[in-house]
C-alpha cells in the first residue's frame, strides 16, 4: 500500500489553448493517490488505485478566446461598445477509482513497478461562468459535463527501502478520461429571456501524475 501527492501535469490537447471546444485551457495542479497491489505472484499482481486530481481550468488566454467566440457565434447580440464582462473558469477536477494488473522487478532493496489500470473516473469540470453586458439586456452562459466517466492509467514507480515496514514511493502515471460537455447560451433584451443554441463537444482529458510518498509491505 503507499499514500502519495505530487503534481498533476497537463499534456497533450489537454494543455493547449487555441480551441475551446477540443481544448482544455488546463494548468498545473495537484494529485492525492492511495494505491494497493496484492501479489498472488512474486513479481505479477493486481493493482488498485483510489485517487484525485485537479487541474486548473483556464485564465486570461479561455477568457479571450469565449468572448470571441460569442461575438462571432451569435452576431444577433446587440454588444455596446465597452460592455461589462464576467468570467469565472473553474477546475478540472477528477476522482478515479481504478483497477488492473501490476509487474514489479525487484532489485537490491528497490522494487520497480509497472502498472495498467481501467475503471470509473468522476469528472468535474469547468463551470466557465461568463455573462455578458448586452444592450437593454444580458447574456450569460454556463458548461456543464458528464460526470461519470472511464478512464484508464498507465504508471511506473519505485519504491525505495522495500523490506518489511515502510519505505518510500515515487511515481508516474499517465492518465486519461474524456468527458462530455455542454454549454448551455442565453440572453435576456428587456427583461425577456431568450434561448440560443447550446454546444455539446468533447475534451479529452491528459495529464501526467508525479508524485512522491510512503508505501507499506505487509
Amino acid at each position: 500500500m503507499s499514500l502519495t501527492m505530487g503534481a498533476s501535469i497537463p499534456v497533450g490537447s489537454f494543455a493547449e489553448s487555441e480551441n475551446i471546444y477540443s481544448d482544455g485551457f488546463a494548468g498545473s495542479n495537484f494529485v492525492l493517490n492511495f494505491d494497493a497491489a496484492y501479489f498472488f505472484m512474486p513479481v505479477v499482481g493486481i493493482s488498485g488505485t483510489f485517487s484525485f486530481g485537479s487541474s486548473y481550468g483556464g485564465g486570461e488566454s479561455l477568457e479571450n478566446a469565449m468572448y470571441d467566440d460569442v461575438l462571432e457565434k451569435f452576431p444577433i447580440l446587440s454588444v455596446p461598445a465597452d460592455p461589462e464582462f464576467n468570467f469565472d473558469a473553474g477546475k478540472w477536477n477528477y476522482v478515479n477509482l481504478m483497477a488492473g494488473p501490476q509487474i514489479t522487478i525487484p532489485l537490491y532493496n528497490l522494487n520497480i513497478d509497472f502498472k495498467a489500470l481501467g475503471g470509473l473516473s468522476f469528472v468535474f469540470v469547468p463551470s466557465r461562468d461568463m455573462r455578458l453586458e448586452l444592450d437593454g439586456g444580458e447574456f450569460v452562459s454556463s458548461t456543464q459535463g458528464d460526470e461519470l466517466n472511464v478512464g484508464y492509467m498507465l504508471g511506473t514507480g519505485v519504491r525505495f527501502g522495500v523490506g518489511r515496514g515502510a519505505g518510500i514511493r515515487l511515481g508516474l502515471d499517465y492518465y486519461h478520461s474524456k468527458p462530455a460537455l455542454v454549454t448551455k447560451n442565453s440572453y435576456t433584451v428587456n427583461n425577456n429571456l431568450q434561448s440560443l443554441p447550446d454546444d455539446q463537444f468533447e475534451v479529452s482529458i491528459n495529464s501526467l501524475h508525479l508524485a512522491l510518498g510512503i508505501a507499506f509491505n505487509f
